[in-house]
């Protein structure tokens, strides 16, 4: 594969991330969700922004824009730029293609979860509950214990799926890298 058409993938991965961006944004401002509202408006009794776990939910949203759009858009540039200045111009289609695939699947997951996390534990303490129910409605509600044992750590799945998300993400980002070292270069300017 060509790495102006991988460049251009990326680019097209990244101008999606935006448009899930915009949606993302549009769900945060919903005053009925008690996401950014202050307390005693629209029947919030707290705001997810100022109280655990609904913090969460911003750390999620921030995370996708700073590594699931403008990571896309660097990785865009990067080859991009390794074609224009240093002559990278193929790489080996199975492995590009992976990499786009599971960096998405790695990013999207891992802020997903972080965003849900917030948003039901943020949503029990924002309708009056307290921190105790809302780790409870996280363990139970957003993805069920494959364990009953309190010391598995299967009876906790949500930590143990971000983990598999971000592990995946990492992982793109070190196939990424090995892609591009193993490069094919035609010439090129060299620095």
């Amino acid at each position: 594969m060509n790495t102006i058409e991988l460049s251009k993938r990326f680019l097209n991965l990244a101008t999606f991330n935006v448009v899930l961006s915009i949606i993302f944004t549009a769900v945060v401002l919903d005053p009925f969700l008690c996401v950014s509202v202050s307390p005693g408006q629209f029947g919030c009794h707290d705001n997810m922004v100022t109280s655990w776990p609904g913090t969460w939910l911003f750390i999620g949203y921030f995370t996708w824009l700073i590594v699931g759009v403008i990571g896309a858009f660097g990785w865009s540039g990067m080859w991009y730029l390794g074609n224009k200045l240093r002559g990278k111009t193929e790489v080996n289609s199975l492995w590009a293609r992976l990499q786009l695939i599971i960096y998405e699947v790695g990013v999207l997951g891992a802020t997903a979860t972080m965003a849900a996390i917030g948003y039901v534990g943020g949503g029990v303490v924002a309708s009056g509950g307290g921190a105790a129910v809302a780790a409870e409605a996280i363990a139970l509600d957003i993805f069920p214990p494959l364990s009953n044992d309190p010391s598995n750590i299967f009876n906790d799945m949500p930590v143990v799926v971000e983990a598999g998300f971000i592990a995946i993400a990492l992982l793109s980002i070190v196939l990424g890298v090995l892609i591009y070292v193993n490069s094919k270069s035609t010439g090129g300017e060299s620095a």
